[in-house]
């Protein structure tokens, strides 16, 4: 047989199999769990079942599936009707099963990448289920202080890693019941664990010592071998199983690696929520939440537990305004983050440093006139003299200070009676461009034409235009 016949009946069983997956999705997709399960048993016994790299992420999820409807009850909150048990199941279940459906490997690569841009922005802008951190405000500090009194955080994992064939012996031989990690697991963010572990203990047992459950968890672990596009596309399922199993330190270690492979928002996300209830640490959250931030920018859910970090003194100003600025050149922020970046230029305007005085020598060195020496200051702190910031302050110009920008927004503002988004915009365009920006002054006339309606609105904005700075000057 030539090469050519070898190469055309290779790419025929390779057909074949793709078929095969994409009727098991149909399956899944559908709530044919019997059908999915015996199609899955079928392509296992196939003799070109590892062709692919994806075999071991479909039978995985297939079992996984198979699992949650097999225990939907005794998983689900105890303050979550079954109609929206199931539709989280089937969410977290759907999104990895998007990724990997594809005929052909580039596009499953693809599928990944907009699947993280999607849960970015999901985290953005369905924040129903996602608690957020309120910015300036006194209530939210003392809020935020009692919620991590009471929330218990593991300094060192509950458990130690172990490999895979022990891992599976030990599931075997019966998994240890926490009840402080099942507390956890049941207060964990829904986009991370839409499933809540029972607190009965024979109950939980009874739960991951199902066949189902360690098949998923086998297959899911081989998947971590296959290419970065398919082992991705397996992380959050995986994550979610190894959770619920125990294995919070395996889980951890998954993630950890994953990060280091990929660059992919997902990976970091997971890291991030997962520290945030076994592992707090001040310095390695905050490094975690600004990976996330570079990749994904535009998630202010991210950059408002930065916010949160700051106001409770665990993360610096001169970090954060970076991180806003990121956040402010990639998208068009709320009316809080304006608020937050004209609170840090305040800041730092308003607690000088020695590096902005400098002396300079008057040259002269004879006897009759001893050198003479002078003191100048410098108006503006080193960091807004480099190259970014420059080219921020000329690009926001256009981006959010442009004059058709400000008549728009001053026609909706009119129209609305909500002036919140521009007083606070201004307030930062005082700052960065000075009092007599043609945005300040407008805004400012604006609302001291409209009386006592916005009263604080204008006291806000005359208290930063009275100290505005005058960083840029592009005129």
């Amino acid at each position: 047989m030539r090469l050519e016949e070898y190469m055309i009946l290779g790419l025929a069983r390779l057909e074949r199999l793709l078929v095969w997956f994409e009727q098991i999705c149909h399956f899944i997709d559908h709530e044919m769990n019997s059908e999915a399960y015996s199609a899955a048993i079928s392509l296992m016994q196939n003799r070109d079942f590892a062709m692919l790299p994806r075999a071991n992420l479909f039978i995985g999820i297939t079992f996984y599936k198979m699992w949650c409807s097999k225990f939907l009850k005794e998983l689900q909150p105890e303050d979550v009707d079954d109609n929206e048990s199931e539709s989280n199941v089937s969410e977290s279940r759907s999104g990895s099963l998007v990724e990997c459906s594809g005929r052909d490997e580039s596009v499953c690569s693809m599928a990944s990448e907009v699947s993280a841009r999607k849960d970015s922005e999901t985290s953005v802008m369905n924040n129903k289920k996602v608690s957020h951190l309120s910015i300036s405000d006194s209530e939210t500090k003392m809020d935020t202080k009692e919620k991590a009194k009471s929330t218990p955080h593991f300094t060192t994992p509950p458990q130690h890693y172990a490999t895979s064939e022990e891992n599976e012996a030990s599931l075997g031989d019966g998994v240890e019941f926490d009840p402080t990690v099942i507390d956890i697991l049941g207060d964990m963010d829904p986009w991370l664990l839409p499933l809540k572990p029972p607190s009965d203990p024979d109950c939980y047992r009874k739960i991951v010592d199902d066949s189902y459950f360690k098949e998923a968890l086998k297959h899911m672990r081989q998947t971590l071998q296959s290419p970065r596009h398919v082992s991705l596309a397996a992380l959050h399922p995986l994550v979610q199983l190894l959770l619920i199993g125990g294995h919070v330190d395996e889980a951890m270690k998954v993630v950890e690696e994953m990060c280091n492979k990929v660059h992919d928002v997902k990976p970091f996300r997971i890291k991030a929520l997962m520290m945030e209830k076994f592992h707090r640490n001040s310095d390695m959250l905050a490094k975690c939440y600004e990976d996330i931030l570079k990749i994904d920018p535009c998630c202010v859910t991210t950059l408002k537990k930065v916010i949160g970090m700051c106001i409770e003194d665990e993360y610096s100003r001169e970090s954060l305004i970076e991180m806003i600025a990121l956040h402010v050149e990639a998208s068009f922020p709320e009316p809080e983050i304006w608020k937050e970046l004209a609170s840090c230029f305040s800041h730092f305007f308003e607690n000088l440093d020695e590096d902005r005085l400098s002396v300079c020598l008057d040259g002269s060195e004879d006897k009759k006139n001893p050198q003479t020496y002078s003191v100048r200051y410098n108006p503006t702190p080193k960091m807004f003299t480099n190259t970014s910031w420059t080219l921020r302050a000329k690009c926001w110009l256009n981006r959010h200070f442009s004059p058709e920008m400000l008549e728009t927004e001053t026609k909706n503002s009119i129209l609305t009676g909500d002036w919140e988004m521009m007083t606070y915009k201004a307030a930062c365009a005082s700052h960065i461009y000075g009092r007599e920006f043609g945005y300040v002054t407008k805004v400012y006339a604006l609302l001291k034409s409209s009386g006592n309606n916005n009263r604080e609105f204008f006291k806000f904005l005359r208290e930063h235009r009275v100290n505005g700075n005058n960083i840029y000057n592009f005129e």
